[in-house]
């Protein structure tokens, strides 16, 4: 890549990073365009040449977002296949990868929980597809599990969207602190899915 490639690309970038922060703080119907060039320090003119419109920056911030999130969910799986650990640290690894990416990504989760709406029927359902693609990813993994017989058969779907909707919830009450970090949380939950909360 060239120099004014270079430049191109990394103006993108801190457009989207700009916009992100503004949609997260004023939320999508109340920052402007004018708003995110004036951060970036550009001109709105120079705005429009890398993005159409604002919900092309909505759709773009969904989009990598998104994609992060099924990246690396899918080389948690795949290295976890391959590993010889016991199966609840491969639980816990998959887990704590999802939930830091997650979490890493704060201002994203909030934009997509509430301005996805915002995007058009196809560009909605370009993102809506990309979230089931994680959830399949997942969900495949957990099913071979069972064929395998290393864990209790249950319904897939029901075990799946589980496990995401704890990892998910940890956005709303989850503060690291000296007495709980992330992966002490991780292991807990694990344990409760592999174990259960019955005393034996």
């Amino acid at each position: 890549m060239d120099k004014k490639k270079e430049s191109l690309h990394d103006t993108a970038f801190e457009i989207l990073r700009a916009a992100q922060d503004l949609f997260y703080e004023k939320g999508y119907e109340k920052a402007t365009t004018r708003e995110i060039s004036e951060r970036v320090g550009i001109s709105k003119a120079a705005l429009y040449h890398h993005f159409k419109n604002k919900e092309e920056i909505l759709f773009r911030i969904c989009i990598r977002g998104a994609d992060e999130l099924i990246e690396n969910m899918r080389q948690a799986i795949d290295r976890n296949k391959r590993s010889n650990v016991p199966l609840k640290e491969k639980i816990k690894d998959i887990m704590f990868e999802y939930a830091t990416t997650y979490l890493k990504n704060k201002n994203f989760n909030k934009i997509l929980l509430h301005e996805i709406e915002f995007l058009s029927p196809d560009r909605k359902r370009i993102i809506l597809d990309k979230e089931n693609e994680n959830v399949h990813q997942l969900k495949n993994f957990l099913r071979e599990l069972m064929e395998q017989g290393l864990i209790k058969k249950f319904d897939p779907t029901v075990m799946t969207f589980s496990i995401i909707s704890a990892l998910h919830w940890l956005y709303f009450w989850f503060k690291p602190n000296k007495n709980l970090s992330l992966g002490q949380v991780i292991d807990q939950i694990a344990d409760m899915y592999l174990e259960g909360i019955e005393k034996k």
